[in-house]
C-alpha cells in the first residue's frame, strides 16, 4: 500500500535572512506540487524573508494561506525568540483580507500603530500600551523590513503579561502593498489585530509544529 508523501517543512533561520525571496518561492511551490500543502515558518530576523515568500507565492501559484500565525519559542542560550509559521495549501478555506476588513471597519486612525524602523521598540511598546489604555484592541502595521519588528512588538504586548488587561491576537493579516518609490512593485506587509479579552490561539497543527521547532 502506497503511503502519501510527509508535507515539506520549510524553516528559516536569522542566518537565512539575507536569502532570495525567489528561491524560497521555489521552494514553497515545489512542496505544494509535491504533498499538496507546505508549512513555512521564519526564525527572528528571518520572519521577513517568510513572509515575503509566502505572500509572493500565493500571487503567483495556486497556493493559499489557511493557517498562519506568531509565537514566541525558547532557545537554549538565546532565550526566546519570535516565530512566524504559515501553512499553505492549494484549497481556499477562508478569506482572511474579508476578516480583515471587518476589523478595520470598526476601527478608528488612532487605534493604529504604524511600525517603521524610525521608532525604536520602547517608544512603540508605550505607544501600543497607551493606545490600548484608550481602546480595546489596537492594529500594529508594518511593510518591509518592519514586518520583523511589528512581529516582536506584538508578541511583547501579548506573552509580556505588561498590559494593564490582558491582550491576545485577534487575527494576523498578510497581504500586499505598492511601493511609494516605485508603483510598478509591491512589498509584503502586516497587520496584527489585538484585543483585550482574547486568548491567542493556535490550531493543533501549528501547536505541534512549534513544539517540533523547540526540540531540535
Amino acid at each position: 500500500m502506497s503511503q502519501d508523501p510527509k508535507e515539506k517543512i520549510i524553516v528559516l533561520q536569522s542566518a537565512d535572512a539575507s536569502a532570495k525571496i525567489t528561491d524560497v518561492v521555489e521552494g514553497v511551490i515545489s512542496g505544494i506540487m509535491e504533498t499538496g500543502s507546505v508549512s513555512v515558518v521564519g526564525v527572528g530576523d528571518a520572519m521577513f524573508l517568510a513572509c515575503s515568500a509566502v505572500n509572493m507565492a500565493t500571487e503567483i501559484a495556486k497556493a493559499y494561506v489557511d493557517d498562519i500565525d506568531i509565537a514566541l519559542i525558547p532557545v537554549p542560550s538565546i532565550g526566546n525568540l519570535p516565530v512566524v509559521s504559515a501553512h499553505l495549501s492549494q484549497k481556499q478555506a477562508g478569506d482572511y483580507g474579508a476578516l480583515a476588513s471587518q476589523e478595520d471597519a470598526q476601527m478608528i486612525e488612532e487605534q493604529t500603530v504604524s511600525v517603521s524602523r524610525a521608532s525604536t521598540p520602547e517608544r512603540l511598546l508605550t505607544y501600543s500600551l497607551l493606545r490600548l489604555a484608550k481602546f480595546d484592541k489596537i492594529k500594529i502595521a508594518a511593510a518591509g523590513g518592519s514586518i520583523n519588528d511589528a512581529i516582536a512588538l506584538a508578541l511583547r504586548l501579548v506573552a509580556g503579561q505588561i498590559s494593564k488587561e490582558p491582550v491576545g491576537i485577534k487575527l494576523f493579516h498578510l497581504y500586499s502593498i505598492i511601493m511609494r518609490n516605485d508603483p510598478t512593485k509591491s512589498i509584503a506587509a502586516i497587520s496584527i489585530y489585538i484585543a483585550k479579552g482574547v486568548t491567542t490561539r493556535y490550531t493543533k497543527r501549528q501547536t505541534e509544529l512549534l513544539k517540533s521547532l523547540i526540540t531540535k
